[in-house]
């Protein structure tokens, strides 16, 4: 593990004590339970993808990004932790390029994954996990699969959830499965204007209007929904990841807490204000 070791430390010195006492503890061995110790990516021509979400106040307590560009490479907890599943998958799961890694292209998701927090605060809907069966003031990691990623804003002339469902017919897959990411302004679009009052009501209609194209396994439960983002634009992101599992995480913080390291966590964040700039020139 020393490879893990000494990435995470160039990567993020103020966060290293984070990766030591919670990260290898909870959440990257909560990964690997996920999927029953199977590796973030898995052998296959194709471009097999993971991500995963993370529910709860262990959020904050640890700096997860899950609003703007949380997806984007700018928060170290994010994408240490999205590197470390990699990094677990050639320590632990003896992952060599031309022997069971045989991905035509690969892909940039292959190298750090699609790691993130899920926007409870500004959504209008339950939190995934709750959705699960878990309460909201537990810590959770969700575990998503699969091969293909489309990004698309709204358009006009056409409603959001009318070009989702034709995204879904469109999209060609080797399972009838699709998890959409999109920004807390969506959700609010979805239900205000649309009559979605929740994610159940959406993955309802969404089976029902592509089943005729998909087949009878097109059913809501094959439907995901993580709302991410920090409000610019009303956007989503398309995707055929299927949903795995939802593992607690809380048994397996250490029980003298998270230790934080003496340096302040610099954790990016988008700046607000109010001319534009901030000070920029």
């Amino acid at each position: 593990a020393m490879l893990l070791a000494t990435e995470v430390k160039q990567a993020a010195g103020p966060i290293l004590a984070l990766v030591s006492s919670f990260l290898g503890a909870a959440i990257l061995h909560v990964l690997c339970k996920l999927l029953g110790g199977k590796a973030a990516f898995q052998a296959s021509f194709r471009v097999v993808a993971a991500m995963a979400v993370v529910n709860g106040p262990i959020r904050d307590q640890i700096g997860i990004n899950y609003e703007t560009g949380a997806l984007s490479p700018f928060n170290y907890a994010n994408s240490v932790i999205g590197r470390a599943y990699t990094l677990m998958t050639f320590n632990f799961g003896d992952a060599k390029l031309n022997e069971n890694f045989t991905a035509t292209f690969g892909h940039t998701s292959n190298y750090n994954n699609m790691f993130c927090g899920e926007n409870e605060e500004l959504s209008v809907w339950e939190p995934f996990h709750v959705q699960k069966g878990f309460k909201a003031e537990e810590s959770t990691a969700s575990l998503f699969r699969g091969w293909n990623v489309n990004n698309l804003g709204e358009p006009a002339g056409i409603s959001p959830s009318k070009l989702m469902a034709e995204m879904m017919k469109g999209h060609h897959s080797m399972f009838p499965s699709f998890t959409f990411v999109m920004d807390p302004l969506l959700t609010k679009s979805l239900k205000e204007e649309e009559g979605f009052n929740t994610k159940e009501d959406l993955c309802k209609w969404l089976a029902d209007e592509v089943r005729p194209v998909k087949g009878p396994l097109m059913v809501p439960e094959m439907i995901n929904i993580v709302v991410v983002g920090g409000e610019w634009n009303p956007f989503w992101i398309t995707t055929d990841f299927k949903h795995t599992q939802t593992v607690p995480i809380d048994k397996w913080i250490p029980k003298t807490g998270i230790r934080h390291d003496e340096l302040p966590l610099r954790m990016p964040k988008a700046v607000k204000c109010k001319d534009g700039s901030c000070g920029i020139h």
